[in-house]
């Protein structure tokens, strides 16, 4: 006990030492630390998910969760990012949006479940009988969203960066745990997987929200005066996600609609290698959204958000290329030698996977500066190019084409965005893709005093 209260001791004042180095520069380093975790949980919970289901398994499992996830992320009607704004605005306020949120959810919930239980034959319609009856089920993730998908927002918006990334880690986590129970009783079963899922999340929610508001300040009773406010923010931010949401899943949700399992089976284990990308270059443009917006000087916001574009693009190159490298012997060694047919289309989503990183860390620095309405035409710009080639491309090609759809639009998406930025912030297009020698000598130095800080907890 007394190792353990040492070594939280000693996290504890490296973390305050480094944050008299650079607040920023820490919270980017410990949230990437954290998207690390992620994608290791990731990729351990995807390989477990692929050998014990297999590649049929694996896409009844997938076409499940795949709708009512959809429906429950755009049911969230932009709140989170809207917690995460209002919360950086007016951080003394944090508790009364949060469940002035919440309270506003859990009214339209119903009509979203409702909706999706009436569709959802029509939405599986390639899926057996019994992948519909447990997708209906699964919409139950709406309310249960409300609650855990929303409680720590807050503390993203305050930067408690350190607590934030914490409650990240619970959800992967269960799943992990429940993934290795049921390989040691060897319960193969779609539904049980995602039923054991669903109550997970729903024992979690209390215990995130219970660390919430021990570190927010209330009252924590709803004020519907605050929903109109909420909703102008988060609606356009909604209508992003409906687009951005459709960008990353449309692929999923017509290959469920209209490809049998396995060839769902093989394009998940595709897209879950690719996302392992994703978290090692998102935590820029996490940290940088609420940066943004609590920065009052107008043209200092706009250098942020230019900066951090110049380091997302050093980051994408970096990091994709090693990992496109490696995926022809990693796929079949993780996930099994039946899912190595899904290596060609892995390739691609890892370039797509880069291409969508360093769209992440525009749209957030945009929102932060007051635009979600420019983040979001570029969105529904995406959509219709990935419907338009998912149109084409899906019949012929299978998941190849899905993973070549992704890749354009996501490139289309990025070129729309860099046009809005400069429109914007009246800034070079050099000034958001070219940086500068000092801001990669700087970077580095603030990864070997990260690395030198951690090395003090040994």
């Amino acid at each position: 006990m007394d190792s353990i209260t040492s070594l939280v001791s000693k996290a504890r004042s490296a973390y305050h030492r480094a944050l008299t180095m650079s607040r920023f520069g820490t919270h980017v380093g410990i949230t990437m630390g954290t998207n690390i975790a992620l994608m290791l949980l990731g990729l351990a919970t995807g390989a477990l998910a692929a050998r014990l289901l297999g590649p049929t398994g694996r896409g009844e499992l997938a076409a499940i969760k795949v709708w009512p996830t959809a429906i429950a992320t755009i049911a969230m009607l932009g709140m989170p990012e809207a917690l995460v704004y209002f919360s950086g605005r007016f951080p003394n306020q944090a508790g009364r949006y949060l469940s002035s949120s919440i309270a506003l959810i859990l009214v339209t919930c119903p009509l979203f479940i409702a909706a999706g239980y009436w569709a959802m034959p029509i939405l599986l319609s390639a899926q057996p009988d019994w992948v519909v009856y447990a997708a209906r089920w699964y919409l139950l993730i709406i309310p249960i969203n409300a609650f855990v998908g929303m409680a720590s927002h807050p503390l993203r918006g305050r930067s408690d960066f350190a607590v934030w990334n914490a409650l990240r880690l619970g959800p992967p986590i269960g799943w992990l745990t429940l993934l290795v129970v049921a390989m040691i009783l060897k319960l193969s079963s779609p539904i049980l997987l995602a039923a054991g899922y669903l109550a997970i999340l729903f024992f979690y929610a209390f215990a995130k929200f219970y660390v919430v508001t021990r570190r927010i300040p209330g009252p924590f009773r709803p004020d519907p005066s605050k929903w109109g406010g909420l909703l102008r923010y988060g609606l356009p931010c909604m209508f992003t996600t409906m687009p951005q949401l459709l960008n990353l899943r449309l692929d999923q949700m017509l290959m469920a609609t209209l490809l049998p399992p396995r060839n769902l089976g093989l394009y998940v284990v595709a897209v879950a290698w690719s996302n392992g990308l994703r978290p090692l270059l998102s935590a820029l443009g996490t940290v940088l959204f609420p940066k943004v917006a609590s920065i009052s000087e107008e043209s200092a916001r706009k250098e942020t958000l230019a900066q951090g574009s110049r380091l997302g693009v050093v980051a994408a190159g970096t990091v994709a290329v090693p990992m496109m490298v490696v995926t022809p012997i990693f796929i079949p060694l993780l996930f099994g030698r039946d899912f190595t047919a899904a290596v060609p289309a892995a390739l691609v989503l890892v370039a797509a996977s880069a291409v969508l990183s360093f769209n992440i860390i525009l749209e957030e620095g945009l929102r932060g500066l007051g635009y979600p309405k420019a983040v979001m035409w570029a969105e529904i710009l995406g959509f219709i190019v990935t419907g338009a080639l998912l149109a084409l491309l899906l019949r012929p090609l299978g998941i190849m084409g899905a993973a070549i759809a992704s890749l354009s639009a996501y490139s289309i998406v990025a070129i729309f965005l860099l046009i809005q930025a400069v429109h914007l912030t009246g800034l070079s297009l050099r000034r958001f893709l070219c940086p500068v020698p000092q801001e990669i000598l700087t970077a580095w130095r603030q990864v070997k005093r990260m690395v030198s800080l951690g090395g003090q907890l040994k």
